[in-house]
């Protein structure tokens, strides 16, 4: 979350500057520095947010679960800061300089998480391991390793905005419109920076840098804001409690009069009822807002697409929106005076629901522009334009409320005690709405309802501030939220093939025969569909497909056939990622005792057990089956069992987070748990690939593993990795083909000793063709390496979406020079 914050020149123009009498100088905060400084301690803010995220994933998973409660962490920071800031802010002489010595400490907080991750990661797992089933237990660890990590830095960044609130309120003691400005300013101003820090996080700082040195330079960032602040802030000194200067600083402005205040001066609180709108409104502005930041990723991602790029681009999208909103809350209460809230509350609904019927079209942008948005940027640029088109009206009306709640309260004494509650109480409703509406609201409604649902929330907050508004104005607000509630009611049904078509991976379209039998929406899965188009059952997540009862099912089995061949012992086996369930249907005619199923998605089970039952042979229901909704990795991190056989068949490297399971960390941890002989199979991407990010990937395998071989079979390509030397007996595989069903599932018909003719390369011919790859990259093979640290493939393989299919031939091809028969053929022993 972004810490709560126009451009001073908008909002804090030379032609309304305050002047001071002869006889009494006003001590006032350089507001231009600032703001300034608040745009960049947003933007640091945003990208420690993104770090923290992708650190605590690691630690405690990525499942819905995790990421809830690492976000409820972050955000319980941020309310309780926020709280003591403002119950604080009155005691604070120089508030400029408090916020420095805030910024000092966000800087150090950060600058050691690095070491704080390397602590936590054993201390969750040995944790974790005391109660693995309870999903309670864990969730309570999870938000308390969270807290650990991040509560210090989200308190600091959640107690500046009161802090500074304080400051503004001792440049400007007589209150009136240029302190509501300036309030909403600092607020814009923050926002701004998030949407800078999101959009510099995902391409250029964390590709280039990498999570550690990402952190330092941010770190970096905060202290010299910091230092800047507590320098510049000397001068400026308050009398406790009084709001009231005692030594005038240097000013940026001449002061003139304010001109008309629409807040009185020198009132001590509002009225009880005020107090409790404030406080309640407050409250639906976080909730309502954050629900849709829950429903605008959940279906940009769908629709844009699920790469890190696509989640900057959304996050930047929403807070440039956001921003623009809280920029013109100032002019909106100049020219609506009190009836600017409600009216904002009503237009948004009004824009929520207005925008609905256009969400299911967004789709066709990316089939019709395959043609001409050729390259990556181009691409790129048609994402965020696209996110930006759907967004904008709707988010920048969302922009005014906090802003204009803000405003309200500019008028009354102690201002930094009351921004200090409105934003604790609006963070919490952040909380609240973001997690119920993942939880509850999404699976029970879908999307298309939910936004409904928040439309005539955001009319019903309208509604509510009816008291503030007299005259026509409340015949407006009445009138604008109902229609909107009756638009949105009575707008048609979105179609669900448009919608989850995925013509955003290849910028292509899916055959119009397609028709969705099933989808299901929630935070696990995100949007799970099953299509049908003559006779076939196509499984997609986001839009991307996932498997079919088709063609793809051969494929499919390979992935469990290739590392069976080698496998010394049937005893245990782990499965990660169930997508159909062919694969482990096919692993199921294996005499294995017993098979463990890790699958992040309840939806996808649900859809394997229901739609694809041929393929995976109902295998689901197998005794010998244990199934976990989990993350594959964390599973792995925080189990001690041992296994016979890893297996994990990905969609996609490109996906967000997808990369941690193809890490130098993460092969590390695979090679612990298997037991002596065992066997590590993984699906690799040879379609829309660069060469050197496919020899990353083998090279990172290659240096956990002494013996890797790379299969290719269906059009898809296979990894096998052991520590020992790859050895297939031909008596044992003619037993193994003689069990009662395995016979049913060899692709092709063919007998297991033939499937090593699919062998393409291994060993020293994939060290051969890595030496190569990288003597023409000009890197030293070292640097041909994927870590949790470096992320390198998170954002070098999205950029190979754009190369054409014919790529996998040439890449095959080349990986055929390097292939070595004797090699091939010595696998198969008597």
């Amino acid at each position: 979350m972004v810490r709560p914050v126009s451009q001073a020149a908008s909002l804090d123009s030379s032609s309304d500057r305050d002047s001071a009498s002869p006889k009494s100088a006003s001590a006032r905060l350089p507001f231009g520095l600032t703001l300034g400084l608040f745009v960049v301690s947003g933007a640091t803010g945003l990208v420690d947010q993104l770090c923290f995220s992708k650190y605590l994933g690691y630690v405690v998973g990525s499942t819905a679960h995790a990421v809830s409660a690492v976000l409820a962490a972050f955000m319980t920071g941020l309310a309780v800061g926020a709280h003591f800031g403002g119950k604080w802010s009155a005691r604070i002489r120089r508030p400029l300089v408090a916020y420095g010595v805030l910024e000092g400490v966000v800087a150090l907080a950060v600058a050691l998480t690095p070491l704080g991750f390397r602590v936590l990661t054993p201390l969750y797992a040995a944790l974790a391991r005391m109660a693995p089933e309870s999903l309670a237990v864990l969730s309570v660890l999870r938000w308390c390793v969270a807290l650990l990590l991040v509560v210090v830095p989200t308190m600091a960044m959640g107690a500046t905005l009161p802090l500074l609130s304080r400051g503004i309120e001792a440049s400007e003691p007589t209150g009136g419109s240029r302190r509501e400005r300036r309030l909403s300013a600092l607020y814009a101003a923050n926002t701004l920076g998030g949407a800078t820090g999101a959009l510099a996080a995902a391409y250029v700082i964390v590709p280039a840098l990498g999570l550690n040195y990402t952190l330092y330079v941010s770190a970096l960032g905060s202290g010299l804001v910091g230092l800047a602040a507590a320098w510049k802030g000397r001068g400026v000194v308050v009398e406790n409690g009084t709001g009231q200067p005692v030594v005038a600083s240097r000013s940026e402005d001449a002061a003139t009069a304010a001109g008309p205040a629409s807040a009185a001066s020198g009132r001590s609180a509002p009225s009880p009822r005020d107090t409790l709108l404030l406080a309640l409104l407050a409250f639906l502005s976080g909730s309502l807002v954050f629900a849709c930041e829950v429903l605008f990723t959940h279906l940009l991602a769908l629709i844009i697409g699920n790469s890190a790029y696509a989640f900057g681009l959304i996050l930047a999208a929403f807070l440039t929106s956001l921003f623009l909103g809280a920029s013109l809350a100032g002019t909106a209460r100049r020219w609506l005076s009190d009836a600017a809230l409600p009216l904002g509350l009503a237009a948004t609904a009004g824009a929520l629901l207005i925008t609905l019927p256009y969400w299911d079209e967004l789709p066709r942008l990316f089939a019709n522009t395959g043609d001409v948005a050729k390259t990556f940027e181009q691409r790129e640029a048609v994402r965020g334009l696209t996110a930006l088109a759907i967004l904008l009206i709707p988010t920048s009306l969302m922009g005014l409320t906090f802003p204009l709640l803000l405003q309200r309260v500019a008028g009354y004494d102690g201002v930094g005690g009351w921004v200090g509650r409105l934003t604790a109480i609006n963070t919490i409703g952040a909380v609240v709405g973001a997690l119920g509406t993942g939880y509850v609201v999404l699976p029970l409604l879908g999307s298309q309802s939910s936004l409904l649902a928040i439309g005539v929330g955001f009319g019903a907050s309208a509604l509510l501030a009816l008291p503030w508004v007299q005259g026509g104005a409340r015949w407006v607000t009445v009138g604008l939220s109902g229609s909107a509630a009756l638009f949105g009611v009575l707008s048609p049904r979105w179609d669900l093939s448009e919608l989850t078509s995925g013509a955003n991976v290849y910028f292509e379209g899916q055959p119009s025969t397609q028709k969705v039998v099933s989808i299901h929406e929630d935070v696990h899965g995100g949007v799970t569909t099953v299509a049908l188009s003559e006779g076939v059952y196509t499984l997609y997540t986001n839009g991307k497909f996932q498997g079919n009862t088709g063609w793809e099912m051969n494929a499919q089995r390979f992935f469990a056939h290739y590392p069976s061949i080698f496998v010394e012992h049937f005893d245990d086996a782990l499965i990660i990622g169930l997508g159909t369930g062919t694969t482990l249907g096919t692993l199921a005619t294996y005499p294995w005792k017993r098979l463990h199923v890790v699958e992040i998605s309840p939806s996808i089970v649900s859809a394997a057990r229901q739609y694809f039952q041929v393929p995976n042979r109902g295998a689901i229901d197998d005794p010998r089956v244990t199934l976990t909704h989990a993350d594959g990795r964390n599973h792995l991190l925080v189990s001690n069992r041992r296994y016979d056989l890893i297996g994990m068949e990905l969609s996609s490297i490109w996906f967000a987070g997808a990369s941690s399971l193809y890490s130098d960390e993460f092969y590390r941890l695979v090679a612990s748990r298997l037991n002596p002989g065992g066997v590590f199979q993984q699906w690799v991407q040879l379609h829309h690939v660069y060469k050197d990010d496919f020899a990353t990937i083998v090279h990172t395998l290659r240096k956990n593993f002494p013996h890797v071989a790379l299969f290719y079979g269906g059009g898809q390509g296979i990894l096998v990795a052991s520590f020992e030397p790859f050895r297939a007996s031909r008596e044992r595989l003619k037993r193994l083909q003689a069990l009662p069903n395995l016979h049913e599932v060899l692709p092709y018909g063919r007998p297991l000793e033939e499937l090593l003719d699919d062998v393409l390369v291994l060993d020293s011919g994939l060290d051969a063709f890595l030496a190569s790859c990288a003597a023409e990259a000009g890197t030293p093979l070292s640097d041909l390496i994927s870590t949790d640290e470096n992320l390198y493939l998170e954002y070098a393989t999205p950029r190979g979406n754009v190369l054409p299919w014919a790529a996998r031939e040439a890449l095959v091809a080349d990986l055929k020079s390097y292939q070595q028969p004797d090699a091939i053929s010595a696998l198969l022993v008597p």
